[in-house]
């Protein structure tokens, strides 16, 4: 079962209450038949016995059209039985022998046929009914016209409560479809807030911690340093500060060249000597923001978790694409634990079709390589 095919399993729709109001007073056609029943000269056991169908009759249609949550929760299957079952009620008033104006109980078959079940399956319904009417007055003796009548009737209502069904199961998939849209927008930008969050802390707090532990290292012997470095430590708090709100906002938007002069400052601060090879070509802005998180994401976990003495960061233009690599002589396992800011790494480098790696170096280290397509803009 799909859910464009039976949205009903999945739950009624917000104007069930309108499409219930409508049912009931389409039920009011039926005084006439029921009328003509009462009138009928039925031995009182048949009376009773078409009365008692009838009234069957309603209850399963108000049951079906639309389906109590037991019935619904069958699905397909169950549906089909119990139009089938629907159909077969509305036949035991006619071997009863009620008055030809019972066949309107065949009315209501297609009607909750097109609505409860699948337009094939609806179609299918409604054609072995018309069918079934036409060739029963025709051989019951009665005249073309009336038999015309009844079929194109029983017809025209399949046919507009068919249309209406399918209408009111595709509402169904857009309205499923435009929560699942929401519920992924929601989730994605939870994502991308704890990811971008977590890359802007890591290397802010670390370079926060540098400068502030140098400080208190130089505050009795270079106190004019040491003010320098708190200073310092003051600017990286006020930007790390805008750059949080930048990145809940969603407009944050990082500079390359920004972020190889603070990784510099950071493996400095840690006194770590950091070469850069390679000058940055024209980037589009995305490819420019996620190559500078690789560098400010890289230069934290040398700082962090290495405890290297010298860092390279080396930009390759490969023609078509622009690769960066961040190389320390470093312990390697320590260095691949930060886990966290990697596969953050990764999902950026995936979004622009590019490929991400970070792994121990043969000869020793670790190393951090990005390389993504260069897409004109």
């Amino acid at each position: 079962m799909t859910s464009t095919e039976h949205s009903w399993a999945a739950g009624l729709p917000p104007n069930v209450g309108r499409l219930r109001v409508g049912q009931l007073l389409g039920l009011l056609f039926l005084i006439g038949p029921l009328a003509d029943l009462g009138r009928a000269g039925l031995a009182p056991a048949e009376k009773a016995a078409a009365l008692a169908s009838v009234a069957a009759f309603v209850a399963l249609y108000l049951a079906l059209l639309p389906p109590v949550a037991t019935l619904a929760r069958r699905g397909s299957a169950a549906l089909a039985v119990a139009v089938g079952l629907l159909a077969g009620l509305a036949v035991a008033p006619v071997l009863l022998g009620a008055p030809r104006s019972s066949l309107l109980l065949f009315v209501y078959v297609v009607a909750a046929a097109g609505v409860a079940l699948a337009a094939a399956a609806a179609v299918a319904v409604t054609a072995i009914v018309a069918t079934s009417v036409g060739v029963g007055l025709a051989t019951g003796g009665a005249d073309g016209s009336t038999v015309a009548a009844w079929t194109l009737t029983v017809l025209g209502v399949g046919a507009v409560t068919t249309a209406l069904g399918a209408a009111m199961r595709a509402n169904a998939e857009l309205r499923r479809l435009r929560d699942e849209r929401a519920r992924l927008a929601v989730a994605e930008e939870r994502m991308r807030i704890a990811r971008d969050l977590h890359d802007l802390l890591g290397h802010s707090l670390s370079l926060i911690a540098l400068k502030t532990d140098l400080a208190t290292r130089l505050i009795g012997s270079e106190p004019e340093r040491a003010q320098a470095e708190l200073v310092d430590v003051q600017q990286v708090t006020r930007e790390a500060l805008a750059e949080v709100r930048e990145a809940v906002h969603g407009y944050r938007q990082r500079s390359f060249a920004d972020a190889l002069a603070s990784a510099r400052a950071t493996l400095a601060a840690a006194g770590i000597d950091c070469r850069v090879e390679g000058d940055v070509p024209p980037l589009p802005a995305d490819v420019e923001t996620v190559l500078a998180w690789v560098v400010r994401e890289a230069a934290t976990n040398v700082v962090r978790h290495s405890g290297a003495r010298r860092c390279a960061i080396r930009i390759r233009d490969q023609g078509g694409a622009v690769a960066v690599e961040v190389d320390d002589d470093g312990a390697a396992v320590a260095a691949g634990g930060a886990g966290m800011g990697l596969a953050g790494l990764a999902e950026r480098a995936r979004d622009l079709d590019g490929t991400f790696d970070a792994a121990a170096r043969p000869g020793g280290g670790f190393r951090v390589r990005l390389s993504v397509p260069v897409r004109a803009t």
